[in-house]
């Protein structure tokens, strides 16, 4: 308390505030049961303190009022259940048999009609259900159906592009005239393009413009 004193009093340190502050307290384990009471406290008796007279009445005022409202609650609950017993008792004297199978007949009346209004709300969604599934399966159908027109159309394109590349490919019949061709045109790839495009070969004297290129 003196050093909390001088900290707030401004007298401590800095440094000692940290540290003041960083101290832990450390609760030592206590001694295990099994080792018994102390020697030095085996034959304590340890002092019975006295209560003071008006707090003994006190306690035993408030102890009897407790026990008087619970006696209370207790007597009025008890009496609760026994009116409900008799009410019911009485009900159940005073109905005829045929006041009791009309009542038995009006309870199945009314379960029947909250059968049928539960029945008419399951139709009414199993309805509902279905024609969104149906929709849900045409949709997919001509989503499907869509996909395969389009896969159908890019064969297609395929096979048209390949029967056109397909005139220009060598065959048995054609691979004499083709080699004819080849030694009478020859080809070669060694050119150069500059800046503007054009194309440099090997032993050309003007450099030959790329969209007059055959």
């Amino acid at each position: 308390m003196a050093n909390l004193a001088a900290i707030f009093s401004g007298v401590f340190t800095k440094s000692k505030a940290v540290a003041l502050l960083q101290y832990t307290t450390v609760r030592f384990r206590r001694k295990p049961r099994w080792l018994g009471t102390a020697k030095s406290k085996l034959f304590r008796v340890p002092e019975r303190k006295k209560q003071i007279e008006e707090e003994i009445e006190e306690l035993k005022r408030l102890h009897n009022n407790y026990r008087t409202q619970m006696k209370a609650v207790r007597n009025f609950l008890r009496d609760e259940v026994e009116a409900y017993k008799l009410v019911s008792r009485a009900g159940l004297v005073l109905q005829t048999p045929e006041e009791e199978e009309a009542e038995w007949q009006e309870a199945l009346r009314k379960n029947d009609e909250w059968n049928q209004q539960t029945a008419a709300k399951r139709e009414e969604r199993l309805a509902a259900e279905r024609t969104a599934r149906k929709e849900y399966i045409l949709e997919r159908l001509v989503l499907k159906e869509q996909r395969e027109i389009d896969k159908k159309e890019q064969v297609e394109e395929k096979v048209r592009i390949e029967k056109e590349q397909s005139k220009t490919f060598i065959t048995r019949e054609n691979i004499d005239k083709a080699i004819e061709l080849a030694l009478v045109q020859p080809t070669t790839f060694n050119f150069a393009l500059d800046r503007d495009g054009n194309l440099h070969r090997a032993g050309d004297a003007a450099p030959t413009e790329t969209n007059q290129q055959s």
